[in-house]
């Protein structure tokens, strides 16, 4: 099982160094600044793996009645350890960087946690990458999961959220910029259900932060 994890860690890697490459590439040809690690230029990474716009965007936009998922609420494990070592420890798994648009800026993933019954919820919400070089308001895309034993990937411009890292479903989701919300990328027909309500204005990206 670990060996099938590290092989499939490494491959959803080099997947997403190679998206990340893309990303730089199309800010070098656009004249725009590029920092180590895809940051903006003059950002320190910080603890929690985000650099100051995103932590900006991220702390301006918390749910009422929930806070920001740490790597604290993360079960120990063996799983979680080995992909700690195959990322050379910068590793946290509640937050995740990449292209998740396709428009060439770099967006990224962030759970929150709600405390309800004794019982802790994380909801998953992507924020992505603004033309003035912040983000636009987060766009909702899970909620009321169990990722205590899980964590978020990428994979090309796919969100990939895995609720337990041991074993079990993987929930992977692609933008949809016709319906402007994320669906299930796995789902058999892609045509829009027409029962499914309409995403609220904040779970639409437009204005900056």
């Amino acid at each position: 099982m670990r060996r099938a994890l590290a092989v499939g860690v490494a491959v959803l890697s080099g997947a997403a160094l190679w998206g990340a490459g893309a990303v730089v590439a199309l800010r070098l040809l656009r004249g725009e600044p590029v920092a180590p690690g895809g940051g903006d230029t003059g950002e320190a990474a910080q603890a929690t793996g985000r650099v100051e716009s995103e932590e900006r965007a991220v702390l301006a936009h918390v749910p009422a009645g929930s806070r920001t998922a740490t790597d604290e609420d993360a079960e120990a494990g063996p799983d979680r350890d080995e992909i700690a070592r195959l990322c050379g420890g910068d590793y946290h798994p509640y937050f995740v960087r990449g292209d998740l648009d396709g428009d060439g800026r770099l967006d990224f993933a962030q759970a929150f946690v709600r405390e309800r019954a004794g019982e802790r919820l994380f909801d998953v919400a992507v924020f992505f990458g603004a033309t003035s070089g912040g983000f636009r308001r987060p766009v909702l895309v899970e909620t009321g999961l169990d990722l205590s034993a899980g964590d978020l990937s990428i994979d090309r411009s796919l969100l990939v959220v895995t609720p337990d890292l041991a074993g079990g479903d993987v929930l992977r989701y692609r933008w949809d910029a016709v319906r402007r919300r994320f669906v299930d990328a796995d789902a058999a027909s892609a045509e829009p259900d027409e029962e499914s309500p309409a995403p609220s204005p904040d779970d639409r990206p437009r204005a900056d932060v």
